[in-house]
């Protein structure tokens, strides 16, 4: 009531006007609307988690994908997520899921955060959708990604420069999470009958067949393969990812920002062969649960994970 009758804080403009007073209280509600200002400045900061580094690249309604997504299949897909995925979200976090669709931002780029009432948000931008490189089972996985900063466990991101963890998964886990625990409850939802297309991309199918022990695996790792080519474009100079490879770098610790797209597509086809059911979710704490461990196939790569860590 003191503060109230003291100042007047309008939020929505970011002004603030004092009412006549004594010049402590003048200055008492200077420190408070700075704390506030400070505070409101860091939520911010810590609600948006994007799964793309920056970048300017952007394609309008005037361009094509590789699988040529329209508007109505756009939204289709994103439904498609939100159907397979919302009774997770309920079940995790008794919440529920919030799909944002932005066919007509170019930007190549998604991402999640949370509403006023701790929903979990996912936003998408048609300009991902209309990227050259982008097919309609990518898009599928970068829903995932998104919903796996909301579900992925840990290892969680860390707020800012502080060492308290955000509600957050790193990206390698919103990764991992995407090809171990959603694409497959999407692909198993019965939208569609047609199986794996042989005819299309037959060099890196029999790449990636080598790898995977089914179809849907091999599926997955080529959903992987248009996602991480479309990360590699976003920076010239990036080697074009490839399934066939991997990326040898042994992290001295737990990367939590991007890793490189080489990476990236590593642990989208770990996650893929992982066969931890999809019924263990990850936990919270403990990156071990629900999860393939040690030397296996399946296990978070290290090029960006780090066991000792946890």
């Amino acid at each position: 009531m003191f503060l109230k009758s003291t100042c007047v804080v309008d939020i929505q403009v970011g002004k603030w006007n004092l009412n006549k007073g004594s010049s402590m209280k003048k200055f008492i509600c200077f420190v408070f609307f700075f704390i506030f200002l400070t505070k409101n400045s860091l939520v911010r900061a810590e609600m948006v988690e994007s799964c793309f580094p920056k970048s300017d690249l952007a394609f309008t309604t005037n361009n094509k994908s590789l699988d040529g997504i329209s508007e109505s299949e756009f939204v289709f897909l994103i439904e498609r997520a939100k159907n397979a995925m919302s009774l997770e979200i309920k079940k995790a976090t008794g919440k529920t899921l919030v799909m944002n669709p932005q066919w007509n931002d170019p930007k190549v780029d998604a991402h999640a955060t949370r509403d006023e009432s701790f929903n979990p948000v996912v936003v998408i931008n048609g300009g991902l959708a209309r990227h050259p490189q982008m097919t309609r089972d990518g898009l599928l996985l970068i829903i995932c990604h998104e919903i796996g900063h909301h579900l992925g466990g840990a290892p969680k991101s860390f707020r800012g420069n502080s060492n308290l963890r955000s509600w957050s998964s790193a990206e390698g886990e919103a990764d991992y999470f995407a090809t171990s625990k959603c694409l497959p409850r999407i692909f198993s939802d019965g939208a569609e009958t047609k199986g794996l297309d042989f005819e299309i991309d037959t060099v890196n199918l029999k790449h990636a067949l080598n790898k995977c022990k089914d179809d849907n695996c091999a599926r997955i790792s080529l959903a992987g393969l248009s996602v991480s080519q479309v990360f590699a474009s976003l920076k010239v100079g990036t080697p074009e990812p490839q399934i066939y490879k991997n990326d040898l770098t042994v992290v001295t610790q737990t990367v939590y920002n991007h890793p490189n797209p080489q990476c990236r597509l590593d642990t989208y086809i770990a996650g893929a062969v992982c066969d931890v059911s999809l019924d263990l979710p990850f936990d919270n704490l403990d990156p071990r649960v629900g999860a393939c461990l040690g030397n296996s196939p399946g296990a978070r790569p290290r090029c960006w994970f780090k066991d000792s860590d946890f």
